[in-house]
């Protein structure tokens, strides 16, 4: 396992353990010249309805070695628009890959 998919997985890990969300998508990433990952764009989504909420959380509580950028949707708000074809929640859901699912 490579440098970059370890610094993933711990990121995965924390947020995981910080909000306890439904799903987590990585739906962008960026690498170095040297091949290394450098960022990352993620999608989470959590239970309770407030998603800013949640996104403060992680901003605020997550110190990851891997820089990262996150769009945060309420359970319900992504049963909504990961169906809806002009959504950006549905370009994630078409596109990205799921890191995590409780």
């Amino acid at each position: 396992m490579s440098l970059s998919d370890m610094r993933l997985i711990r990121l995965r890990d924390d947020i995981a353990a910080c909000i306890h969300p439904e799903q987590i998508w990585l739906f962008s990433r960026k690498t170095g010249m040297d091949g290394q990952l450098s960022s990352v764009k993620l999608c989470v989504v959590v239970p309770e309805e407030d998603s800013r909420q949640a996104e403060r959380t992680l901003y605020l509580n997550v110190d990851s070695e891997l820089p990262f950028d996150l769009v945060c949707y309420s359970r319900t708000q992504w049963q909504k628009l990961s169906g809806d074809p002009d959504s950006f929640a549905y370009r994630v859901r078409s596109t990205g890959r799921m890191l995590y699912e409780k």
